[in-house]
């Protein structure tokens, strides 16, 4: 507004000079004076309005349980580079805009695996002469916390399986564990296969995983979750049938076991899903939302399977008293899910999702101690958000990549990447966070020269792992 202001004052300051200049009209020497006054205070209001901006972007601010946009396209530079099994390929600089993938996290990397976009189009390396119309995704990616910049470290050119949405994956200390999934279209070609990839080390590769035993059927849309040397792997379907057996596969010995099927006719078994999410403590896992081609599953009575004791059981959850009635998220499914261990106990953090009609941007947090539902006020999706992925590190940054943006009654996949405090860390990451905020090259500096420096150890380690 100052700016248009000032626009406007300079304009009628020339137009009162070229009457001057023409006709010598005494009067408008006075109303030329007031302009020039009045120009000058504008000047001075609008500098000090870009210094005060320029200080407020300057400065570090520490916002716990709001959600914010990575700018990571700001940091990338103009031709980048992927690192494909040790080889040099020039390519995208980051992730297209996708649905269906699936992202887990470490202290200091995003890894992205997969992802569907019906309007993708890509020209496979080594073949630019023929255009390929591809709607999955056949990649692996990194995103550097710390550099705020993307890395291909897998794509076509490798060995990757062909089922690349509504896969389940997890991150097992340094394993990513990619299981199960669909090709397109979904459900002619799904998959019962586990993968893993080392990505810290190379040559890097998503390697098959032979197992023997009963495995699931081959289905996409499950989860899995690890618990005592076990890889759980519940639910999912063929596009058809919807399940919510429990197969868990032993890891020493790489060997598969049905340990519970499902059967709604002679017991009160929970119904079969699909794209619902995972948590679990040392004894239950609890299955959160979730749904059918025509159907999504309420959050205010979760089915929970007892490892220990072979069975399923439901859990009622409690509304929060504070939120508007019934205090308790609408029943959804591909919504995000993950969770963190504080000190009022694990808690999970359900975000987004939608019901086959309505579209959700509200974050909800369950405490499974107390299985007390209280909704984030203060934290909210910029839009309605489906099909989307989320993962935490162990401080409690919550970050979400991709998904189905609802806007302007309009459905976009994203390549947007938020990030969102869902606990307050210790004081040391807080640190951590601002030190690289004021300096952006300290990630150029070597391990000796930052432990030199005296920044702790686990610091250093997530610049240089």
């Amino acid at each position: 507004m100052r700016i248009f202001q000032l626009l406007v004052y300079k304009l009628l300051a020339r137009a009162i000079d070229t009457v001057n200049r023409y006709f010598g009209v005494r009067r408008l020497h006075y109303i030329r004076e007031v302009l020039e006054i009045n120009i000058g205070i504008l000047v001075h209001q609008i500098k000090s309005s870009s210094e005060t901006m320029a200080k407020r972007k300057a400065i570090y601010a520490f916002r716990p349980f709001e959600v914010c946009d990575v700018d990571y396209r700001s940091t990338t530079n103009g031709s980048s580079s992927s690192i494909n099994n040790g080889r040099f390929v020039s390519g995208r600089q980051f992730p297209k805009a996708r649905s269906g993938h699936r992202i887990v996290c470490s202290d200091s990397s995003i890894y992205c695996f997969g992802g569907f976009n019906p309007n993708n189009s890509i020209v496979r390396d080594g073949n630019n002469d023929q255009r390929e119309e591809l709607c999955l995704f056949q990649e692996l990616w990194k995103y550097d916390m710390i550099r705020k910049e993307w890395t291909l470290l897998l794509d076509s050119n490798n060995d990757l399986p062909i089922e690349l949405a509504s896969n389940a994956m997890l991150l097992c200390g340094e394993t990513i564990m990619v299981f199960g999934g669909t090709g397109y279209p979904f459900g002619v070609h799904c998959s019962n296969r586990l993968h893993v990839c080392l990505p810290r080390r190379r040559p890097k590769d998503l390697l098959e995983v032979e197992v023997k035993g009963d495995p699931p059927p081959p289905q996409y849309g499950q989860a899995i979750a690890i618990s005592d040397n076990y890889l759980y792997s519940i639910g999912g379907t063929n596009g058809f049938d919807y399940t919510l057996d429990v197969h868990r596969l032993h890891l020493p010995s790489k060997t598969w076991e049905c340990v519970y099927e499902c059967n709604q006719n002679i017991r009160e078994d929970p119904s079969g899903r699909y794209r619902h999410e995972l948590a679990h403590d040392d004894s239950k896992i609890y299955v959160i939302g979730g749904g059918t081609s025509d159907a999504v599953f309420i959050l205010s009575n979760i089915p929970v399977y007892d490892m220990k004791a072979n069975k399923w059981e439901y859990m009622i959850t409690k509304p929060d008293p504070l939120a508007n009635l019934p205090g308790i998220p609408t029943a959804r499914k591909c919504h995000s899910c993950v969770q963190i261990r504080t000190d009022q106990g694990l808690e999970v953090i359900v975000a987004g999702g939608y019901d086959g009609v309505n579209y959700y941007n509200d974050i909800w947090k369950l405490n499974l101690s107390t299985m007390q539902w209280k909704k984030m006020q203060k934290s909210q999706l910029p839009y309605p958000l489906f099909f989307h992925d989320a993962a935490i590190t162990s401080d409690g940054c919550m970050h979400i990549f991709g998904g189905i943006r609802y806007c302007n009654n309009t459905n976009v996949r994203t390549d947007t990447l938020y990030k969102m405090w869902t606990t307050i860390p210790r004081l040391s990451v807080i640190a951590w966070e601002a030190l690289l905020h004021y300096i952006p090259s300290l990630p150029s500096r070597t391990k000796e020269e930052l432990l030199e420096a005296g920044i702790p150890r686990q610091f250093v380690e997530r610049v240089h792992e």
